[in-house]
């Protein structure tokens, strides 16, 4: 990898799959750590067969952009052989990330402990959804339940219509990918100071119990509950979203004092400036609100409001927000990347550096591709890795 990258020193090795685990290699892999992804041809990542397909490129969207710059080997763990060939890549890739249920990697022969004794300055990620202690550390979550049980559902969403999904993996990109990126920067950087490896331990519950925020810390200090609709940015106060006439959304967040008043003046709405963002009058004056923008079409709160520099701004498709909206371009959010056959466009890195820029080297590849490349970096023959492939060591 490019040494004018912030993370060119760091070797990783992925065993992880969906999402979390994923788009943190991912991240790590922008910022230039080498990152080979151990996979099985024989078993179904989830988040591969989901969204669109490229029939020229036989790749789903994806697994085009979560493997991104990433090499890739597939290896049956089942096979002695593939754990030897694990145990050799532990020697030069001393930081590994594993997403399977706790417990997992311990029967592959691949627990921390193991693998420790032959990289003592190893740092191993382990990313589960209740982490590796509790009642539940055996079981199986997914976003919306970690959603459900941090607490975050009881407050979202409508009175009259109860908790709303999210078309985001809140749990899974904030909470899991991040936190273990964090992680393991952090232990990297103890490494750098001790000459000593770690364990890491993520919980993708834990991750998002901090989520809770203003509410969540009033709630442990005073021990009061509050519910949908009920506190200053869940809907009781103008911090909303609205319907224009037209029937698209806008949304206000015009909570302090300046913008409230330029809020107010420019929809005549003055009451607002000696209320405040969150009235105590029974949501009388949230209706005169609702009313005055549902009274015209979406252009016309652009032309006026959405310009004033008070954090108001309209609901965005994703042709408006990816290929329209000035800011995200002037961000190079959405970037094109080459897939051989063609370049395709997906996210950015959304860390911007002013030295160690970030690089989008290739887009993610079918699994085993680096394979052979790999083995014979490890000094196997042509001949021993046929004998491995008969033996369905790379299924």
């Amino acid at each position: 990898m490019s040494n004018n990258t912030a993370l060119s020193n760091l070797k990783i090795l992925d065993f992880s799959t969906l999402l979390p685990g994923p788009y943190a290699t991912l991240m790590l892999a922008d910022m230039g750590a080498e990152v080979l992804k151990i996979s099985s041809k024989s078993k179904v990542d989830l988040v591969y067969n989901m969204g669109e397909f490229d029939e020229e490129l036989n790749l789903s969207a994806n697994q085009l952009w979560i493997n991104r710059n990433k090499k890739t080997m597939s290896l049956n763990l089942k096979s002695k052989e593939a754990i030897e060939i694990i145990q050799e890549l532990i020697k030069e890739y001393d930081i590994l990330v594993e997403q399977f249920r706790p417990g997992v990697m311990k029967k592959l022969g691949l627990s921390y402990e193991e693998l420790s004794k032959i990289n003592p300055k190893l740092i191993y990620c382990s990313i589960s959804a209740y982490g590796n202690s509790g009642p539940l550390k055996n079981i199986a979550g997914h976003d919306n339940n970690f959603l459900a049980k941090s607490g975050l559902y009881s407050l979202s969403g409508r009175k009259d219509q109860g908790p709303s999904l999210m078309n985001a993996q809140i749990g899974d990109i904030a909470g899991g990918a991040l936190h273990s990126v964090v992680g393991i920067l952090a232990a990297v950087n103890y490494r750098n100071i001790s000459g000593k490896g770690q364990y890491i331990d993520i919980s993708m519950l834990d991750t998002i119990i901090p989520m809770n925020t203003f509410e969540g810390t009033s709630y442990l200090m005073s021990g009061k509950l509050k519910g949908r609709e009920e506190f200053d940015l869940n809907g009781q106060g103008i911090y909303d979203i609205y319907e224009t006439s037209d029937k698209e959304y806008i949304s206000i967040g015009s909570l302090e004092p300046k913008f409230l008043k330029k809020l107010a003046e420019a929809i005549d709405l003055e009451e607002l400036i000696e209320h405040g963002p969150t009235p105590k009058d029974g949501g009388i004056l949230k209706e005169k609100l609702r009313k005055i923008i549902k009274s015209k079409p979406i252009s016309h709160w652009k032309q006026t409001i959405c310009n004033l520099d008070a954090c108001i701004e309209p609901i965005l498709d994703y042709n408006q927000s990816f290929n329209e909206d000035p800011q995200i371009k002037a961000r190079e959010m959405i970037i094109e990347v080459d897939a051989g056959k063609k370049k395709i466009r997906q996210f950015a890195m959304p860390i911007k550096f002013s030295e160690s820029k970030a690089q989008y080297n290739f887009a993610g590849r079918e699994i085993g591709i680096d394979t052979k490349d790999v083995l014979k970096s490890l000094k196997y023959s042509d001949e021993k890795i046929k004998e491995l492939e008969e033996k369905d060591v790379f299924k």
